[in-house]
């Protein structure tokens, strides 16, 4: 079995688009030759990812594109995908990365980063949430529990809370992400831990 390791998320479908199955999705690979038509790409379907290859791609907008895949040839078809998300597998990836610029990364790069904030350990990015206009880091952190004055970690709450955090260079700085540490500078109000 192929574990979820072996693949990297480049895009999510939004919707079908049109009569013959073309799909509108939401792009979040910077690497266009990611959907050069005859290559390769998967769709996760229940923890299982579906091998197609590429039919045609049109750009339309900031990150929206329009996808046609083999084998979804009409909108019943496309419809059957819902909101799935789009993979390539990791040696293609990978073949790519020394082609990166110095200060470039994959999204994926970033979850399992330990994320530090006012330069203490704050929490760990789990996921990347799409948005419209900016993307979002979801960070898992650990709840201290605020009546313990010296934050003993034999004291901790019995939780951990999901934080939202918009993934901008004003918030987010990347610079040591090769270490897989990144530091957050949210405006204030936007964490309340």
């Amino acid at each position: 079995m192929i574990s979820e390791n072996s693949y990297r998320r480049v895009a999510k479908i939004i919707s079908p688009h049109s009569l013959d199955g073309k799909l509108k999705i939401h792009v979040i690979s910077d690497i266009a030759e990611r959907f050069e038509i005859g290559g390769t790409l998967y769709l996760k379907v229940k923890d299982i990812y579906k091998k197609f290859i590429i039919s045609n791609f049109i750009p339309v907008k900031n990150r929206i594109a329009l996808l046609k895949l083999e084998g979804i040839d009409d909108r019943s078809a496309a419809e059957t995908f819902g909101k799935t998300e789009i993979f390539i597998d990791r040696p293609t990836a990978d073949s790519i990365r020394s082609n990166l610029d110095e200060d470039s990364f994959f999204y994926q790069d970033l979850i399992g980063c330990t994320v530090l904030h006012e330069k203490k350990i704050f929490g760990t990015v789990i996921d990347i949430l799409e948005g419209g206009s900016v993307d979002i880091l979801i960070i898992e952190c650990i709840i201290y529990d605020k009546n313990n004055k010296d934050n003993n970690k034999n004291k901790i709450k019995d939780n951990k809370k999901q934080i939202l955090i918009p993934f901008v260079d004003s918030m987010v700085d990347t610079s040591n992400i090769k270490e897989k540490v990144i530091e957050i500078s949210p405006v204030e109000g936007l964490i309340d831990i």
